[in-house]
């Protein structure tokens, strides 16, 4: 089994040189009609997750339920952007303690499947983090499944053809989640 790589890292030490974080996503005021969510009852599941704004930044939030699927997300729309001249995303965001993942889509289609990458991330219950996430540190997958060792090759330059970006809830425990998320960059 893979082992998930955990990064919370300060922001100034992922600047890249000669710039800082540029916004990526709206989050902070969020437009809510440029975000979808999407959870496991796309497959039978039960869990309920949504997006709402509270103190003018972006709440991911629901109920987790691990008798089915067992996962809740929400993604941009569209990044409107290219991430080519980036090293990863910054983030700054509040959670539960829980587990997630950061997950950046692509739109190419590789060998039929259509890849998303993500990076794990921890949250500390209450607290507001800075966290960078060094592209090199997602991992590709297809509904929530490695596509590493499956022979199927992979682009290291994904982030050129990122088309959203969003977050995942699937650390497998049932109960209350939450994720306020203040501020979607790339440095």
């Amino acid at each position: 089994m893979a082992r998930r790589r955990h990064l919370t890292v300060s922001v100034e030490h992922g600047a890249r040189a000669g710039g800082g974080v540029e916004p990526i996503a709206s989050v902070a005021p969020p437009r809510l009609d440029e975000w979808v969510v999407v959870n496991d009852d796309v497959m039978g599941g039960r869990s309920h997750g949504g997006a709402g704004v509270e103190d003018g930044h972006l709440v991911f939030s629901g109920t987790l339920n691990t008798r089915g699927g067992g996962f809740a997300s929400v993604r941009s729309r569209s990044l409107g952007r290219s991430l080519a001249p980036f090293t990863g995303l910054a983030l700054r965001v509040k959670g539960d303690g829980r587990s997630y993942a950061c997950d950046l889509r692509e739109s190419a289609r590789v060998q039929g499947f259509g890849v998303t990458w993500k990076a794990m991330f921890e949250t500390s219950a209450g607290e507001w983090l800075q966290l960078a996430l060094p592209f090199s540190t997602f991992e590709p997958t297809w509904r929530g499944g490695s596509l590493r060792n499956r022979g199927v090759p992979l682009d290291a330059a994904f982030h050129a053809s990122a088309q959203s970006v969003g977050f995942t809830i699937a650390d497998k425990r049932d109960g209350v989640f939450r994720l306020d998320v203040a501020a979607i960059g790339a440095y």
